[in-house]
């Protein structure tokens, strides 16, 4: 699954749960359909910002595994 797919999971879910809170009749189940959609939508917001940074952590390692992979000539028997 790919970021994009997953963000758009969460968005449905977002509008899902703000469908039922319309349609709850007691308050607090209201609220938690309320609350359920915002954690969704939020979460979904925060995906391509949490991909965007691992590329980038990605990318810091690239260079630092390939130094400490890299044979020195005392190394070599």
């Amino acid at each position: 699954m790919t970021d994009e797919h997953l963000a758009a999971m969460h968005k449905l879910l977002a509008e899902y749960h703000r469908k039922l809170a319309k349609a709850a009749v007691l308050d607090i189940v209201q609220q938690y359909h309320v609350d359920l959609a915002q954690r969704f939508a939020d979460e979904a917001a925060q995906i391509p910002r949490r991909t965007a940074i691992l590329e980038r952590l990605n990318e810091r390692e690239q260079p630092e595994k390939m130094a400490s992979t890299r044979l020195e000539p005392w190394m070599i028997m």
